[in-house]
C-alpha cells in the first residue's frame, strides 16, 4: 500500500506542480484534532483536562509562502511591482502565470482604457519576503 501511496503523491506533485506535503500535513493535523475533540466529547465527566494552549505571538502574522518555485527573473518583476512600478499586462510577458498562482491581481487601468495593471497580492508579497505597506 505504501508504494501506491507514494505513486499517488508523485502524480499529484507532477500534476499540480507543487508539493502536496503541506496540504497533507494540514489534513492530518485537522483529523487528529477532530478525533481528539470527538473522544473528549464522548469521554464524559471523568476525562482529563485539556492541556494549556501555548501562547501565540500576535506580533507577526503568518503569511503562507508560495507552494512552487519562482524563477529569479519573475522575482525581479515582483520586486519592481513592490517598489511601485505600475506594470501592465502589456509590459509583463508572464502576467497570466503570476495571476494563476495568485501572486498578482489585475486592476483596471487608471487611465480608463488600455491594459490592466498588476498589483501584488499577499502571496506575492510573501514570495519576495516583504510585507505590504499599510
Amino acid at each position: 500500500m505504501s508504494d501506491a501511496k507514494n505513486t499517488l503523491h508523485a502524480l499529484l506533485d507532477a500534476y499540480l506542480r507543487c508539493p502536496v506535503d503541506a496540504a497533507r500535513s494540514e489534513l492530518e493535523q485537522a483529523l487528529r484534532s477532530y478525533q481528539t475533540d470527538w473522544i473528549r466529547a464522548h469521554a464524559g465527566a471523568d476525562a482529563p483536562p485539556l492541556p494549556a494552549a501555548a501562547p501565540t505571538s500576535a506580533a507577526k502574522p503568518l503569511t503562507p509562502k508560495p507552494r512552487f518555485p519562482i524563477a529569479s527573473a519573475d522575482l525581479e518583476v515582483l520586486k519592481r511591482l513592490a517598489d511601485g512600478w505600475p506594470g501592465t499586462t502589456a509590459e509583463v510577458a508572464r502576467w497570466a502565470w503570476f495571476e494563476n498562482r495568485e501572486l498578482v491581481a489585475l486592476e483596471t487601468n487608471p487611465a480608463g482604457e488600455g491594459p490592466e495593471v498588476l498589483r501584488l497580492t499577499p502571496l506575492g508579497w510573501a514570495a519576495i519576503g516583504r510585507m505590504p505597506p499599510d
